[in-house]
């Protein structure tokens, strides 16, 4: 289980794989060996920070 910075670091560093344009942070992030529980605080705090990179649905919110 990945502590609370490393969440913070990996977010980060699919972002900047994103804008790189290596595809969406979905699939950026499917590159990275983790569980499920951390893919998807990963996944959240990524789209706290870029939520225009959020899937279209999560926007409607």
């Amino acid at each position: 289980m990945l502590k609370d910075f490393q969440i913070r670091v990996v977010a980060n560093a699919c972002i900047t794989r994103v804008n790189d344009g290596e595809g969406t942070i979905d699939q950026v992030l499917t590159t990275y060996p983790m569980q499920l529980v951390d893919r998807e605080k990963v996944l959240k705090y990524a789209h706290v920070l870029r939520p225009d990179r959020a899937p279209s649905d999560q926007n409607k919110a």
